[in-house]
C-alpha cells in the first residue's frame, strides 16, 4: 500500500468521528478530517476556484505535512480532491510545507517548501517545483529540485526561509519568500526573479522588519505581495496577529506605510490570496484549533479586499455566500436601552448571519449575546465599546483606530458552530472560536450598557450546508 492510500484511509476513520462533533463548522471549508492548516496556492483555473491547504491526513494534531486540495466552482460549494502533494520520504523529504500554485502558459505549477529530517526549517529549507498534466488531479514533482537553495544569499544568513508567492511582471517571474537574519532580530520579505521558474536570482530584501513598529515581529511567514490600484501590499504573519502595509513598489523594493492588523483574532493566520477572472482579490486564512477529535481548523470564508478612500484595506465577504440564506428575521428602528431584553427571543440558532447597523450618540459598549442559554444565564458576547474603542468577540479583541463615523456602525457577524468572523463597517476584522456551553444555547439577543442605541435595521438568516 503507498503513502497516499494509507492517507486516504486514515482520513476516513477520522472522518466518521469529526461528523459527530457538535463544534464542527458547516459553511466554512475545513478538510473531510484530521489536521489543517495554511490555505496554499489559491488559483482560478478553467472555470473553477482551487484551493490547497496544509494538512496532516494521519490525525488531528500537526505533522507529516501534506497538501490537501478542492475545488469549486462558487467559492461556497466545495468538492474534495486527491491529496497534491505527499512527502517523498524517498528523496530525504518529510513535510510539504506552504506555498502557490500559478499558471505556468497553460500549466498549472506549485512552488512549495520542502523539509526534510535532514533539511531543517530553520537552517536547511528548499523551495521545490510541481507540475500537473491532467488538470490539477496529481502531480510531479520536478526531478530538478531544488529549484532554490540558500546559496542563492551568499554570506547573508537567513533562517526560517519558506512560504513562496509567486506572481509574473512582463517577461519574468518575481517570488517573495519569508524568514529572519540570523542574530538581528528582523524579520524580512526577500525578493527572487526568473524567467522559466527553474533558474532564480536573488535580487534583494523587498522589506525589513521596522524596528519603530511593535506589530511587525521577529519572523515573517507566508508573505502576500500584490498591487491594489496604484499602490502596493504586503502581508505577513509575524508568529502573533497578521499584518498588512500599503505603500509603493520601486526598484525591486517595497517602502511600507503604517503597518495594521489584518484581523484582530489571534487564531486567525497564514493567511493566501488570488486575483479571480472578475479582478476581485480574494483572501482565505487558517482559523486554528478544532473540537473534540477527528478535526483540527478550517479555513475563513472568502474575503474580499480592496482599498478605501485613505488608502487602506476594505474587506467584504464574496456575495456568493448569499446563496446559503434560508429563513430570514428583520428588524428596524427600534431604541436599545440596558433595560431592553429578549428582543430576539424568537431568534435561535448557531449558523448564522447577522447584519445590523446602529446609530449612536453617546458613549457606550453594545452589541449581541449568542450561544445564551435557555435559561438566559449563559452566553457569550460580541459587541463594541466606544470610549475604549475595544471590538471583541467572546475572548478575542482589538483596539480599534480605523477612521469612520462612530454614529453610524456596523456589525456584519457569521456564527458557524464554533467559528466566528466579525466584519466591523467593513473597515477592520475579528475571527474567534467559542464553545456553547449546552446542546441548546443557541439563544440570540442585544445588550447595551448604559445611554440608548438605535438600532436602524436588522437582519438574522439562518445559513445552510455547504456540504448539501
Amino acid at each position: 500500500m503507498n503513502n497516499l492510500q494509507t492517507a486516504m484511509e486514515s482520513i476516513e476513520k477520522a472522518r466518521i468521528i469529526a461528523e459527530k462533533c457538535p463544534y464542527r463548522p458547516k459553511y466554512h471549508f475545513l478538510s473531510p478530517s484530521n489536521w489543517m492548516n495554511d490555505p496554499n496556492g489559491p488559483i482560478f483555473y478553467k472555470g473553477e476556484y482551487h484551493l490547497f491547504y496544509q494538512h496532516n491526513p494521519y490525525g488531528d494534531n500537526w505533522g507529516h505535512i501534506h497538501w490537501g486540495h478542492a475545488k469549486s466552482k462558487n467559492l461556497v460549494h466545495w468538492e474534495h480532491l486527491p491529496i497534491a502533494l505527499v512527502p517523498s520520504n524517498e528523496l530525504g523529504e518529510e513535510h510539504c510545507f506552504s506555498g502557490c500554485c500559478i499558471n505556468n502558459n497553460g500549466v498549472p505549477t506549485i512552488i512549495y517548501t520542502s523539509i526534510g529530517p535532514k533539511r531543517l526549517s530553520s537552517t536547511c529549507a528548499e523551495q521545490w517545483l510541481a507540475t500537473s498534466l491532467d488538470d490539477m488531479i496529481t502531480w510531479q514533482k520536478s526531478p530538478h529540485n531544488p529549484i532554490l537553495t540558500l546559496d542563492l544569499h551568499g554570506e547573508l544568513d537567513v533562517r526560517e526561509w519558506r512560504d513562496p508567492y509567486v506572481w509574473k511582471e512582463g517577461d519574468y517571474w518575481y517570488m517573495t519568500l519569508g524568514g529572519h537574519i540570523h542574530n538581528t532580530r528582523a524579520g524580512i520579505a526577500l525578493l527572487y526573479r526568473s524567467r522559466d521558474l527553474m533558474q532564480w536570482e536573488y535580487l534583494n530584501p523587498l522589506c525589513k522588519e521596522d524596528k519603530k513598529s511593535k506589530i511587525t515581529g521577529l519572523n515573517w511567514e507566508c508573505p502576500n505581495f500584490f498591487s491594489l490600484g496604484d499602490k502596493h501590499v504586503l502581508i505577513i504573519s509575524p508568529y502573533k496577529r497578521v499584518v498588512y502595509s500599503v505603500g509603493s513598489y520601486m526598484n525591486h523594493k517595497f517602502t511600507p506605510g503604517n503597518w495594521r492588523y489584518i484581523d484582530h483574532g489571534r487564531v486567525f493566520y497564514a493567511p493566501n490570496t488570488m486575483f479571480d477572472k472578475q479582478g476581485r482579490l480574494i483572501m482565505w486564512a487558517w482559523i486554528h484549533d478544532g473540537g473534540i477529535g477527528g478535526w483540527n481548523g478550517c479555513l475563513t470564508l472568502p474575503r474580499i479586499l480592496s482599498l478605501d478612500h485613505e488608502k487602506r484595506l476594505k474587506f467584504n465577504p464574496v456575495p456568493e455566500l448569499q446563496t446559503l440564506r434560508e429563513s430570514h428575521f428583520h428588524l428596524d428602528n427600534i431604541i436599545l436601552s440596558p433595560q431592553s431584553s429578549q428582543i430576539l427571543e424568537i431568534v435561535e440558532g448557531n449558523c448564522l448571519e447577522i447584519i445590523a447597523e446602529f446609530e449612536v450618540n453617546n458613549p457606550t459598549s453594545f452589541g449581541f449575546k449568542i450561544f445564551q442559554s435557555k435559561d438566559h444565564g449563559e452566553f457569550e458576547t460580541i459587541g463594541y465599546d466606544i470610549e475604549k474603542k475595544l471590538l471583541w468577540a467572546g475572548k478575542e479583541k482589538g483596539k480599534i483606530e480605523s477612521p469612520f463615523s462612530e454614529q453610524h456602525i456596523r456589525f456584519h457577524i457569521f456564527i458557524d458552530k464554533s467559528v466566528i468572523e466579525v466584519y466591523f463597517n467593513y473597515c477592520e476584522c475579528l475571527t474567534s472560536r467559542m464553545y456553547p456551553k449546552s446542546d441548546d444555547s443557541e439563544g440570540i439577543d442585544l445588550f447595551i450598557t448604559n445611554n440608548t442605541v438605535k438600532l436602524k435595521t436588522l437582519d438574522i438568516w439562518k445559513l445552510k450546508s455547504i456540504w448539501e
